[in-house]
């Protein structure tokens, strides 16, 4: 008995010591201008009173502006989006996010990559950052059961490639004590931008593969797992008296004319949107994107800059405020000059 007590004593100890190992690590070598350690403290900060929801990848990131979204609409908004952020990432930070507050709306922007891609341990890792409470990282890391991810996740020093020197550390260590926020470029409650300018220097180069639509092969392009989620997020959002929209950003001409069959992309969105009861908005085919969504408000083919996200923002909040919200798209690519 004394021999399995000392056992257990031991044990005990050394899992202290990587608890504590791992924590002072983290402490000291994460920067704290990560984005994602100020959006996570917000919301603990605005937890039960946040309504509307704005979730996906890094285009959701910084199209979706909260404090502009807000003031048109009268909500309390938050932008849960992060880079490469996986359909299954999305609903686990909607159940959570949900749990804490009394949320009436969903907007959910999808994207090619984001339908066909399958997750990798990197992005699962993106969603279970943003996760803020024990419970639902634990859950979420049940459901993907990927040996990797469980470890990146429990011992950050495996993703330390450098220690820093020890004025970062000191620096890092300065700023989160005194919870200093993010000022450059973000505009908080998740938001997130940059001060870059495509200027077109890609046009006439083909997409990847996976930011492009074969329309021969249809609905069929769906990553088994995306489709899977988006349905557990469309029942969570029914259960729940939810209203959840699917919504696609406006890109830049160059990344439309490399995407290949985007009609058929809406044909099988707009299903799929009808089948989840749903609303559905496809900005890639807003009558005046061509005017309105130049190369100068994005940085790169697809992901808005600081000037883009806030346009945007104003005109889906408008869009969302319309009697009748078609009249601002065409029914076809074709219909563009």
């Amino acid at each position: 008995m004394k021999n399995v007590k000392k056992i257990v004593v031991r044990i005990c100890a050394v899992l202290l010591f990587v608890a504590g190992f791992e924590f002072m690590t983290r402490f000291c070598c994460e920067s704290w201008k990560t984005y994602l350690l100020t959006s996570k403290r917000e919301r603990s900060e605005m937890k039960g009173t946040v309504e509307t929801l704005y979730c996906g990848t890094s285009l959701a990131a910084r199209a979706f502006l909260p404090a502009v979204l807000d003031e048109r609409l009268g909500t309390t908004g938050f932008n849960l989006a992060t880079n490469s952020q996986p359909i299954r990432g999305t609903y686990y930070l909607i159940r959570e996010t949900v749990e804490e507050n009394p949320v009436k709306q969903i907007n959910l922007a999808l994207s090619i990559s984001s339908l066909k891609e399958t997750a990798t341990t990197q992005t699962y890792l993106s969603a279970w950052e943003n996760l803020r409470t024990a419970r639902w990282k634990v859950l979420y890391l049940l459901s993907v059961r990927d040996e990797g991810l469980t470890v990146s996740s429990l011992l950050y020093s495996t993703r330390v490639d450098e220690f820093p020197d020890i004025k970062t550390a000191k620096g890092n260590v300065k700023n989160k004590l005194k919870k200093t926020k993010v000022k450059k470029y973000y505009g908080q409650r998740g938001w997130r931008a940059s001060r870059k300018y495509y200027q077109g220097e890609n046009a006439g180069k083909s997409n990847g593969v996976l930011n492009y639509w074969d329309g021969s092969e249809g609905a069929a392009q769906i990553n088994e797992e995306s489709l899977e989620y988006l349905h557990k997020i469309a029942d969570f959002c029914r259960a729940e008296d939810i209203e959840l929209n699917l919504v696609f950003l406006p890109v830049t001409q160059d990344y439309i004319d490399g995407a290949g069959d985007l009609d058929n992309l809406d044909n099988v969105c707009c299903a799929l949107a009808e089948e989840m009861g749903a609303g559905y908005y496809n900005f890639m085919l807003y009558k005046e994107r061509q005017k309105v969504f130049t190369n100068d408000k994005f940085g790169d083919t697809k992901h808005f800059n600081v000037e883009g996200g806030p346009l945007f923002s104003e005109l889906f909040a408008e869009v969302l405020q319309s009697g009748d919200p078609q009249a601002y798209f065409y029914d076809f690519m074709e219909e563009f000059e």
